[in-house]
């Protein structure tokens, strides 16, 4: 009597082709829809048929067990992850509001300490400052000096090539009106 029932939930082509294709099937998806369709195949069986045995039951809770069980563990994973990243946040922004106060401390530290120096001690800020000044005023000379010198140089450079050009065209200029004065002469005499 079970048997007729088989073929009509399964397929209505016959009951032994179906079960191999849903076999097969099962072997190449994932194994939560195999189950999920296990378990439906199997309560349509067991409404058709009189109450499931006690292990069919302890099978189907042990499967909804850890499918919740997963389910759970996923869910406090995801919460974790949630509230590490905020609390990275909240640190960073801790972090960066602090070091921005103690970098405007030091530097408020720093310029009441010059100050301080400059009104207690005049005579080291002088002579302090007299040696920037005059640190200063040889570096100016220097970058002079080397300003003057490459200007010199570059000068010297366009001269020596003005009168290079100047000598080639003039003795070129000699050579052809020598040319041309020796090429008058020729005609000259030629017609007297």
């Amino acid at each position: 009597m079970a048997e007729p029932t088989n073929t009509t939930t399964t397929s209505t082509t016959g009951p032994s082709t179906p079960k191999r294709a849903s076999a097969q099937r099962s072997t190449t998806r994932k194994p939560a829809t195999a189950r999920k369709r296990t378990s439906s195949t199997r309560s349509t069986r067991a409404k058709s048929t009189s109450a499931p045995s006690k292990s069919t039951v302890k099978r189907n809770r042990t499967i909804a067990a850890n499918e919740t069980s997963e389910a759970a563990e996923a869910q406090v994973r995801a919460a974790k992850s949630t509230a590490d990243y905020g609390r990275g946040i909240a640190e960073r922004a801790a972090l960066v509001s602090v070091g921005a106060t103690l970098e405007a401390r030091d530097r408020a530290v720093a310029l009441v300490s010059d100050i301080r120096d400059l009104a207690t001690k005049p005579e080291v800020s002088i002579s302090k400052f007299e040696r920037r000044g005059t640190t200063a005023r040889k570096q100016a000379q220097r970058d002079v000096k080397k300003a003057r010198t490459r200007l010199e140089r570059e000068l010297k450079g366009r001269r020596r090539d003005a009168e290079k050009l100047v000598k080639s065209n003039r003795t070129r200029v000699e050579r052809e009106v020598g040319h041309v004065f020796g090429t008058a002469k020729e005609r000259v005499s030629a017609i007297a």
